[in-house]
């Protein structure tokens, strides 16, 4: 979520497929064996949790793939800055595409979808988002430099208003590599970009090497010193060098060091946070895993408030914490569950910067047909800001979705989202709650071809 991206980030994870625009055959679990040659990741950070996905399973061969999707949101209390909730309608067409090859020693995706968005609200007032052409972009690759060395990246791009978007885009697992996957704009003009890379030495057959970057832009148009706070906006750069043995099958162990560089509002709160951290990833059986890290954390910061005709004032803070963090994954024939949990110093989401953040989640999915599966899920956030006393920001989410694979190219969804926030001791903007209830449903087409035929 940054502009400026740095030259290249360094991480580890698996080929990017952030979309599943793929076409599968329905019904069917996800081997994750590639029917293409083509490099395999060498490392997966402890989130080796096994696939919560029963009907996408991600066709890994050389393709190209077309798609259209249309459907509707409607979010029961939309601006949550003004005196009486405001429900809005939101209608979305959205063609897309994704071409993706896999060679010997290279394999590489990109992939974008660019849609038309139509918000319409009886008796509401216009603003920016009324009509928005929304884009969301990604590339990735993953490249067999050598025998023991391999580079992988990827480049995520979002432009939308869409609700889903800026407050779950899923339900994610909080990790060391995206520790805080829930978003906290409701419904605003939404610009994000996340890059990472990494390089991976493979030492030996159980030892493994790391170096990792990413960097982070984000955007909102709600941003301005009158009704919102400097700190939706985050540009941010990360590193982190990693240690990996594996002792058995079943269990590794290792050290890493990250360093995270947090600027909120071009210069009005800048923090640097350094993690020393144990890892542990531990395979309980083959569709069962639990992983974990735990170390100290030191945080140091810069705030910047300027008043007109009294100037500016700086001050500055440090903290000393403990960062950790554990993920459990199971998966069944037709049902899949995660579980996690993770506390550390990080973005706090918007409203109040640099916080300490603790929060669980879990989610549970359950193949109920062939060609039908329902996912429920929670995730719960408390922040605490580090450099102003009292300051907390807590956000509960708690989701639904329905899949429906109708054809073979066609698939339909629906999706419902509870959303409560609440602020205390807020900074220019109104302390409080704030509740929403948003429902939605799209269909999809998807046509796939091979490449070279």
């Amino acid at each position: 979520m940054k502009h400026r991206f740095g030259p290249i980030l360094l991480v580890l994870g698996m080929l990017c497929t952030s979309c599943a625009w793929a076409q599968n055959d329905p019904g069917t679990p996800d081997t994750g064996v590639p029917t293409q040659p083509g490099p395999k990741p060498a490392y997966t950070y402890p989130d080796a949790t096994p696939s919560l996905d029963f009907l996408s399973q991600a066709a890994e061969n050389s393709s190209i793939t077309l798609g259209l999707g249309t459907g509707f949101t409607y979010d029961s209390n939309a601006y949550a800055n003004t005196s009486a909730s405001q429900s809005w309608w939101l209608f979305h067409v959205t063609p897309s595409i994704k071409i993706q090859q896999f060679r010997p020693k290279l394999s590489w995706n990109i992939s974008y979808a660019g849609g038309y968005q139509l918000y319409t609200g009886r008796n509401r007032p216009a603003n920016s988002n009324n009509t928005l052409f929304s884009q969301h972009a990604s590339a990735g690759f993953l490249w067999q430099m050598a025998p023991r060395w391999q580079l992988m990246a990827n480049n995520l791009f979002l432009y939308t208003a869409n609700p889903f978007d800026t407050f779950l885009t899923s339900v994610g697992t909080p990790t060391m590599n995206n520790p805080n996957p829930v978003l906290f704009t409701p419904l605003t003009q939404y610009t994000q970009n996340y890059g990472l890379m990494t390089l991976t030495n493979q030492l030996t057959k159980v030892d493994t090497l790391s170096f990792t970057g990413t960097a982070n832009l984000r955007r909102t148009s709600t941003y301005n010193l009158v009704n919102s706070v400097p700190f939706y906006n985050l540009v941010s750069y990360g590193g982190r060098a990693s240690y990996s043995h594996r002792f058995s099958p079943r269990l590794s162990l290792g050290a890493g060091y990250d360093f995270n560089s947090l600027d909120f509002g071009h210069g009005q709160q800048r923090s640097g946070i350094q993690t020393i951290s144990m890892t542990m990833d531990y395979l309980i059986r083959p569709n069962m895993s639990i992983s974990g890290w735990v170390g100290p954390q030191y945080t140091s910061t810069k705030s910047v408030l300027c008043i007109p005709i009294f100037g500016c004032f700086v001050s500055y803070d440090s903290l000393w914490s403990t960062s950790l963090g554990a993920n459990f994954g199971w998966q069944g024939r037709r049902d899949s569950v995660r579980v996690g949990f993770t506390r550390s110093v990080m973005d706090g989401g918007g409203p109040i910067a640099t916080s300490q953040v603790n929060s669980v989640n879990g989610s549970y999915r359950r193949r109920i047909m062939p060609k039908m599966d329902v996912t429920v899920g929670g995730t719960y956030f408390h922040n605490v800001s580090t450099t102003v006393s009292g300051r907390s920001y807590d956000n509960l989410n708690l989701t639904a979705g329905l899949t429906y694979r109708l054809t073979k190219s066609l698939d339909a969804t629906a999706q419902y989202a509870y959303i409560r926030q609440t602020q205390t001791n807020a900074f220019l903007i109104q302390s409080g709650n704030y509740n929403a209830n948003i429902v939605g449903a799209s269909i999809n087409y998807t046509w796939n071809h091979p490449l070279g035929r």
